[in-house]
């Protein structure tokens, strides 16, 4: 089968020109916002094990590729890309995973947030409906070629700013990752330092290609 990705917009289905027009304000939107800070609400259904997991933090993004995530329930987590490089840090398990991130190898449907790549080079645009978001205009993107790394992918998007206050990823195994954005802060520029992370004292760092380093760095 192949996957598609579909955008939530307004009530009315769109027409042709509508969804182009819809697609290229949304891409603007990111194109013209420097940093972005935003609060989330995640719900991942896990398929497999049939469970809902329940989390909350607070999104930070700028440009050029620098992302962070801090979860804060159900207990704090943070994710830190920057400069090629990844960290995931749990405090409750004293312990750091460092790596190597190459940004360049993302799809255009994560790497439109931060104005680059753009969604009409990967995907067939044409409007859509999906039962269980909130009300609105969907547009489906089926990738130009297949794509392992989900099935589907929807996302709702404010109709005043375009900017996404929705998105849901179904992947291949039944898997569901919905996150739902709200407070959305753009161009109000981020404290010095939030992507950079200094592990506490006594942190165990473990490098994601190789074996565990005790100690701070």
């Amino acid at each position: 089968m192949v996957p598609t990705l579909v955008l939530v917009l307004a009530a009315a289905p769109p027409s042709p020109a509508q969804v182009r027009q819809a697609v290229a304000r949304m891409q603007a939107f990111y194109e013209k916002a420097h940093d972005l800070r935003v609060a989330f609400d995640q719900t991942f259904v896990d398929a497999a094990f049939h469970r809902t997991l329940k989390s909350s933090g607070t999104l930070d993004f700028e440009k050029p590729g620098k992302i962070r995530f801090d979860y804060v329930k159900p207990e704090p987590k943070l994710f830190v890309v920057k400069g090629g490089r990844i960290v995931t840090y749990v405090p409750a398990a004293q312990q750091a995973m460092v790596g190597a991130f190459d940004a360049d190898r993302l799809s255009a449907s994560v790497t439109f947030l931060w104005g680059r790549g753009r969604l009409e080079d990967e995907f067939t645009i044409t409007a859509a409906k999906r039962p269980g978001l909130a009300p609105g205009l969907a547009l489906a993107l089926t990738p130009r070629r297949p794509d392992p790394r989900f099935a589907r992918l929807w996302f709702v998007v404010d109709p005043k700013t375009y900017a996404v206050k929705e998105s849901v990823v179904l992947d291949g195994a039944g898997n569901e990752n919905r996150f739902d954005f709200h407070d959305v802060r753009v161009n109000a520029g981020l404290p010095a330092g939030t992507f950079d992370f200094a592990p506490p004292a006594g942190t165990e760092i473990v490098p994601m290609s190789g074996q565990p380093d005790r100690g701070a760095r």
